[in-house]
Formats: structure tokens, C-alpha cells, sequence
């Protein structure tokens, strides 16, 4: 099962999402949706092997393509145009990493705005359909990812996905999706991009939208902070003209420009003010067996209104982590945050390293002593050489007996500490020879499925 503060966060805000559009317009909700004949649907896939149609109990359509695994499997997203599309020969560029049947990754599709059975009343299909929608100051993106969401969400609880081994790839328009949805959703391991597009003006669908801001606002390069530290792979043509080689170049340097030498991502909700259905956003508790008492607090806060209470009990242990940060390999990180002691033995502090298949690698804990004011405490540590990702983990162990207080966590990364990355960069530019045009580059699937499988499987 999913964690509570990730998937709390993540229907958060899809659920605003489905309910807030522009006025006048219609905002396409869960269960919406109808397959209309003669829209791209047909029996099979890129071979023989069939693709299996499903819904989400919220009403999202979706495919899935490959052996359905019996347990939680490394996931691949694929987008274009409709699921049927993502599936066909041309557009399924990571097949390579794929068996046939694909017995390594559950590939999985949805339709996209304006496409195949998902469509707007005021919009047309298409391209034109988004351009209409933006004309509106309509977020048809938020719409997309809140849908998509919705259908990890459920192949994460139907213990088909594992959340920690899922990479999401798209064609052109799907690549311009694609990269939206890694933005948005931290589950996702990397993102990739086929001949992405990176600037919606580039299109020429986007003509009618020439004086709207509003596409500025929807465009990856507005959205480039969100994937410092996540891996991207881009492979362009050095002659595509339909989404603009250089457009693609100009974003891929862009991200790499704030991702060199950048500081440690800021934990999310370091404070604990952002609450929704009792529980902080962005942190995660451990799953049973371990004890369930921790919760925010008002009783106590160093700043603002909020704080985490963690209370332990003899023969149990519980635990409360933040959401995962990348982390460099060889840099030196540390973590801080304050506590106050309520009764007995307060909550450890851990800084904890992952390798790539989420497995941790190495740790530096903190015990903070007995207190009734607020004290700050801090743990230092390298990352090893094979770290992609940390998290902060407080901690109360099977005989630490008390409750405590923590407030204000924080991480940072030490100035002057070499790094040398055991995982690819940042975004992985490949700008490849490609006399077609618009058309991804014949190279391009094989040195994607590579980089996949490396990524999301560490190998």
C-alpha cells in the first residue's frame, strides 16, 4: 500500500483539480468518460499481445500492456495521443526494454486531453483542443495529472505497481505530459521525453493562443524547478521544426544549469502547518506492525501553529519520514530539527540513504537528550557512492518509552564537497541526427530503454 502523506498530497490536489476550472468551462471528473466507436479503438497492441482495458473505481479509463504481475512490478508510463497509440509500434519507443509478452515492466496508458474517449464540450480533438482550452485559462494539464494520479494511486493499492520503480515516457505531445507529470508527482523515477514539446508556442495549433499568457504558465520551462534532481532523458532530432530542436535544447540546459551545484532540495513541510484529514502533507508514517501514535500537534509548536507529537510504547516502534530528496553521491549532508520532550525518552533523528531500487545504503541517527524546552539537534553524513535519494526519519524505537515534540527539519549540503554522480545526470540530452523531421531519432529507443532500466532498476 501507498504511504499516507504521499497519496494524501497527491488526491489533495487532484480532487481541487477535478472540482476548480475556469468559468464556463467543463472539467472532466471521474466517471466521465465514454469510449466512442471509430476513436482509435482496436483489439491489440504493437504485437498479438492484447491490451487489457480497465477503469478506476473513481472512473479514470486506462490500459495496461504486458504480463499483469502477481506482485508489485517496475512500472512504465507511456503517453501520445490515446492508449491505444501509446501501445502501436511507432510510439512505443521503450519497448526495448520490453519482452514478448513484456514479462520486465507493467506499461500503462491513458488517453490524453482532447484525445480518444477524453474530451472537452467546448474544445475540439487535439492539439486545437488545448490551444482552446488555454484561450479559456483552462489548466488542462492539472486535469491530466489529476486523472493519471488517480491511476497510480489505484495499480499502487491493487499491489500491481511498485511505487518506487516507475518511469513515465511520452511521444511529442505524451513527452510534453510526461515531463508535466514527473514535475508533479514525486513517486515518478525519471521522466522521459521523445522528441518532447517543451514550448507550446512552437506549435502551430497554438496560433490563436499567439497574446495569452496563460501558455507561458503551462509550459515545461515554467515548470523546470520541480525536476532539479530528478533524472531526465531527452533524445530531439537536429532538424525537428515541429516542436523546435533548439526550444528542446534551451529546456534540457536550463535544468541542467539549476540542477549543477545546486543546495539540498528543501524538505517538504518542514514545519508540519500544511494538515489535511489529520495527517502533515509530504511526511509518511510507517506502516503497521510499527505503532500508529504520531500526529500533528498543537499543544506545541516552535514556529507557526503546528508540530509532530511522536509517542512510543514498550515492545513497539514507530516512525515518521519526510518524502525522499535526491541526494549526491560523495556530498555531505545535514540534518536538523528541534525537539521537546514531553515524557520519557524523545524520538531519534536518522539520516538515511537509498540506492536506485530504493534499498537503504547508509544512515547517521542523532538521540536527542531529555528536554522540556525546545532544543536543536543535528546529524551529519556522507552520501555513498551508489545514493540516489535520502530522507529524514524520526524515530522511536521498540524501548524508548516517551513522547516528544519536532518541529522545523531541515537539510542542507555542505559547501565545498566533490561529487561524483554513480547515476545519470540531471536530463540526459541526446540530440540526434534525424533527416524526417518530427520523428524520433532511430537511436533514440535503444539508448532510452538503457537508461530506464538503469535508472529504475539500478542496473
Amino acid at each position: 500500500m501507498t504511504s499516507l502523506s504521499r497519496r494524501t498530497v497527491l488526491k489533495s490536489t487532484a480532487a481541487s483539480v477535478l472540482a476548480v476550472g475556469a468559468a464556463g468551462k467543463h472539467v472532466d471528473k471521474p466517471g466521465r468518460h465514454v469510449d466512442k466507436p471509430g476513436r482509435g479503438r482496436t483489439p491489440h497492441g504493437p504485437t498479438s499481445y492484447p491490451i487489457d482495458y480497465r477503469t478506476t473505481p473513481g472512473g479514470v479509463p486506462f490500459g495496461l500492456w504486458g504480463t499483469i504481475p502477481t506482485s508489485p512490478a517496475p512500472t512504465l508510463i507511456i503517453l501520445s495521443g490515446t492508449i491505444d497509440q501509446a501501445f502501436s509500434a511507432s510510439f512505443l519507443e521503450a519497448g526495448a526494454i520490453l519482452a514478448d509478452p513484456p514479462t520486465n515492466y507493467l506499461c500503462v496508458s491513458i488517453d490524453l486531453p482532447c484525445h480518444g474517449a477524453h474530451d472537452y464540450p467546448d474544445a475540439r480533438d487535439g492539439l486545437r483542443g488545448w490551444a482552446d482550452l488555454a484561450v479559456a485559462q483552462h489548466d488542462f494539464v492539472a486535469d491530466f495529472n489529476a486523472r493519471l494520479s488517480e491511476v497510480v494511486d489505484h495499480l499502487v493499492d491493487e499491489e500491481l505497481t511498485d511505487e518506487n520503480k516507475i518511469a513515465v515516457s511520452g511521444t511529442s505531445r505524451g513527452g510534453f505530459l510526461a515531463l508535466r507529470y514527473a514535475a508533479f508527482d514525486p513517486r515518478m523515477t525519471c521522466g522521459v521525453g521523445y522528441a518532447p514539446v517543451t514550448d507550446l508556442r512552437q506549435l502551430t495549433e497554438f496560433g490563436i493562443a499567439e497574446s495569452v499568457q496563460f501558455v507561458d504558465q503551462l509550459s515545461l520551462e515554467a515548470h523546470v524547478d520541480p525536476l532539479v534532481g530528478r533524472p531526465v532523458f531527452v533524445v530531439i532530432g537536429d532538424r525537428d521544426v515541429r516542436v523546435g530542436t533548439d526550444s528542446v535544447i534551451h529546456f534540457a540546459r536550463t535544468l541542467s544549469a539549476k540542477a549543477v551545484g545546486s543546495p539540498a532540495p528543501d524538505v517538504l513541510n518542514p514545519s508540519f502547518e500544511d494538515v489535511d484529514n489529520g495527517w502533515p502533507l509530504w511526511w509518511t508514517l510507517d506502516p503497521l506492525p510499527k505503532t500508529q501514535t504520531a500526529a500533528p500537534s498543537t499543544a506545541q509548536a516552535r514556529t507557526g501553529t503546528y508540530s509532530l507529537r511522536v509517542e512510543n510504547v514498550s515492545g513497539t516502534s514507530v516512525g515518521v519520514r519526510t518524502s525522499k530528496l535526491p541526494a549526491e553521491p560523495g556530498a555531505d549532508y545535514t540534518a536538523t530539527m528541534w525537539v521537546l520532550t514531553e515524557s520519557g525518552t524523545p524520538a531519534t533523528m536518522f539520516l538515511e540513504f537509498f540506492n536506485a531500487s530504493g534499498s537503504r545504503i547508509h544512515y547517521q541517527f542523532v538521540a536527542p537528550a531529555a528536554s522540556g524546552g525546545w532544543q536543536e539537534v543535528s546529524v551529519d553524513a556522507a552520501a555513498p557512492a551508489e545514493a540516489t535519494t535520502l530522507d529524514v526519519l524520526i524515530y522511536g524505537a521498540v524501548s524508548a518509552v516517551g513522547a516528544s515534540y519536532h518541529d522545523d527539519v531541515s537539510v542542507t549540503k555542505n559547501s565545498g564537497t566533490p561529487v561524483s554522480p554513480s547515476v545519470p545526470s540531471e536530463v540526459a540530452l541526446h540530440v540526434l541526427s534525424e533527416p524526417r523531421g518530427h520523428t524520433t531519432p532511430d537511436a533514440g529507443a535503444g539508448l532510452a530503454a538503457t537508461w530506464i532500466e538503469r535508472v529504475v532498476n539500478g542496473t
